[in-house]
């Protein structure tokens, strides 16, 4: 019993002595209070739930994908929000500090998480407080300078063929920051898809009014494949604008039929580009290389068309360089890239070649068979730098052995043949001076220095090459000289005229054309009499007679054109360094037919060199790592599938 008892005091001393009543009033007391309390966090934990990055991210109407309210980049979300921290703290990391607090550790009842709480909130507080002042002064979406940046930005990846993905690398991004903290750099797909596209669309719209007011305009064009093996066509269009040359990138597309490189697919591919810009009846002429398919293009086009001065010139080169029959000069050309070749493969052998150089540490160069000009440069740094050559030479084992003193004379003699080949190859490839008047007297030009350079030849090889090669000018060059296009132009030339022809019967039947061409112009728009009648008349005198005798004189439309041809023809010849546009913008007054003539003729381009120049900026944009890149988004510079080239003409 005693026992009992104290078990049961023992159990009283633990109770809380306060009566039923009392406690129960407080029971109901309390729970009051808990259910509001638990009602607030609930709440509260609700909130919690929904994560802070979706104040910078909109979900699309089915839920599965979200697009960046700053850079417009579009995730997939299924339900997952770590690809959208990951992209805002990659490209947005001063935009805000997101932190998703709707996992279950978030919310606490426990003292030590409140603080915590606490403090985080502050330090967040504290943060977003810092970013929404960066935000501040942040350039606004329509400022100038913004856009100006932009601008800036979009030209850069054109013309130096910058990925769009520039703007996500981390150095640029740094880069960009340091020079002005206030501009934002854009998406690569804004980029992409807003800023290079309305570039493109501003620049053809410029290009487009241009064309509209150009009277005449010449044509290149040529097929190139692409690392893909994809096959492209590219159209430049060249014309005269405030008596400037210009050259402009109308289309870098694949044929319409891409199955077939037929004459008749490239003339409805050209025709199509052609027409989109509104000029195929501007077109005077289409250069081109000497394919066989190009040139029936444009018979089916009807379209005059001129063969690239440079291919044919490489053609003639090639001539001179068959010594077929000649062993010791095979053996020669041999010898020639076996020793570049020793060189560019051991590179002991290349750090003693530079040393044993004297001022200068040249590298030899190797030929590639495509270009008659790389031999010609192989050959001249293998004459330049002779001595160092044999020096190594001489004290390296398993070397080749040095050239001989007669297989020297040879290399200069061919030199100074090719010398003349290399210096019309550059002077007839400008693409902002006028070069169709050059080819007439260029030929002619290079006949003479080969039949004067005979002296000084000291080889029996190198006055058969010269003999080869003048014959190979007779046969392929002097075809120029009758073509209509060629010989207007000379004639037109004030630098040339008549005496830039080697035969004077394509002299006078150039001089006849031009006649012809005169009359038309004189027909087509009806000029004013070369001493035409005044409108008012003298008083009633003894010399009424002088107001009558004009009215009456009959104009001759041949006499006029004989009269401004021997006009023209009779000036004195304009110094060579005279632009022929630039002569005509001074003379327009005494010939304003000839100004038309200039128009038509002079923006002719001698070589298909700028078609070329394009697909070398096409190999860089579709390049080996970018294979599979689409044709819709290589609108970059002057690869622009229908894209000019707007820094040629601006």
């Amino acid at each position: 019993m005693d026992r009992f008892l104290q078990r049961g005091k023992r159990r009283s001393s633990l109770t809380p002595s306060v009566s039923s009543a009392e406690m129960q009033a407080w029971d109901s007391s309390s729970t009051d209070s808990e259910k509001d309390l638990a009602t607030e966090r609930q709440t509260h934990k609700k909130k919690n739930k929904i994560s802070q990055v979706w104040k910078y991210f909109k979900r699309s109407e089915d839920k599965k994908f979200a697009n960046c309210i700053n850079c417009g980049k579009e995730y997939k979300t299924s339900g997952n929000t770590s690809n959208l921290h990951d992209h805002l703290k990659r490209f947005h990391p001063g935009l805000v500090h997101v932190s998703d607090s709707s996992t279950p550790a978030a919310a606490t009842s426990k003292d030590t998480d409140n603080i915590a709480s606490t403090s985080s909130s502050c330090r967040s507080s504290m943060h977003s407080v810092a970013s929404y002042f960066k935000r501040a002064v942040l350039y606004d979406t329509n400022s100038k300078r913004k856009n100006d940046i932009d601008r800036a930005l979009t030209e850069m990846i054109a013309k130096d063929v910058q990925p769009y993905n520039i703007v996500e690398n981390e150095g640029f991004v740094n880069y960009s920051q340091v020079l002005d903290p206030r501009y934002k750099l854009p998406s690569k797909t804004h980029l992409r898809d807003v800023l290079m596209l309305n570039m493109f669309k501003e620049t053809s719209a410029k290009l487009l009014t241009i064309l509209e007011d150009i009277s005449y305009i010449s044509v290149t064009c040529d097929l190139w494949t692409s690392r893909a093996n994809d096959s492209f066509l590219t159209v430049t269009c060249h014309f005269v604008y405030n008596y400037n040359l210009k050259t402009a990138s109308l289309a870098t597309r694949k044929l319409l039929d891409t199955t077939n490189h037929s004459a008749q697919n490239i003339a409805n591919t050209l025709q199509d580009v052609l027409n989109n810009w509104n000029v195929l009846e501007k077109t005077v002429c289409i250069v081109t290389d000497n394919a066989s398919s190009m040139l029936k293009a444009c018979e089916i086009l009807k379209i005059q068309n001129l063969p690239c001065f440079a291919h044919t010139l490489n053609l003639v080169v090639h001539d001179g360089l068959k010594f077929d029959n000649d062993d010791l000069v095979k053996a020669l050309f041999t010898k020639c890239k076996t020793i570049v070749r020793f060189f560019k493969h051991s590179t002991i052998s290349g750090e003693k070649f530079k040393m044993a150089q004297d001022e200068f540490s040249y590298t030899l160069l190797q030929e590639v068979p495509t270009r008659w000009n790389s031999f010609y440069l192989m050959i001249q740094r293998i004459l330049a730098t002779n001595d160092a050559i044999s020096t190594v030479l001489l004290s390296t084992t398993k070397a080749p052995l040095p050239f001989t003193a007669e297989e020297i004379n040879i290399l200069k003699d061919l030199e100074k043949i090719l010398a003349f080949f290399q210096q019309a190859s550059e002077k007839i490839s400008g693409g902002k001076y006028v070069t169709i008047s050059l080819i007439i007297p260029m030929a002619y030009g290079l006949y003479r220095k080969l039949e004067n350079l005979l002296p000084q030849l000291q080889t029996l090889q190198g006055k058969k090459m010269q003999n080869t090669l003048l014959e190979s000018i007779k046969k392929r060059l002097s075809i120029y000289e009758q073509r209509s296009l060629t010989r207007m132009a000379t004639i037109l030339d004030p630098r040339f005229k008549k005496n830039g022809f080697q035969h004077y019967s394509n002299a006078e039947q150039a001089s006849t054309a031009f006649e012809n061409e005169l009359l038309n112009l004189t027909v087509k728009e009806n000029p004013v009499n070369l001493s035409p009648a005044t409108e008012t008349k003298t008083q009633d005198t003894f010399f009424d007679f002088l107001d009558e005798r004009p009215t009456s004189k009959q104009t001759n439309a041949r006499t006029d054109a004989i009269i401004i041809k021997r006009q023209y023809l009779e000036r004195d010849i304009a110094a060579q360094e005279m632009d022929p546009l630039l002569w005509i913008m001074v003379n327009q007054t005494d010939f304003p037919l000839l100004k038309r003539l200039f128009l038509k003729y002079l923006c002719i381009p001698a070589t298909s060199v700028e078609s070329e120049r394009v697909f070398s900026k096409a190999g860089q944009i579709v390049s080996e790592r970018r294979t599979g890149l689409k044709e819709e988004n290589c609108a970059v510079g002057s690869c622009a599938p229908g894209g000019p080239t707007d820094a040629q003409w601006d």
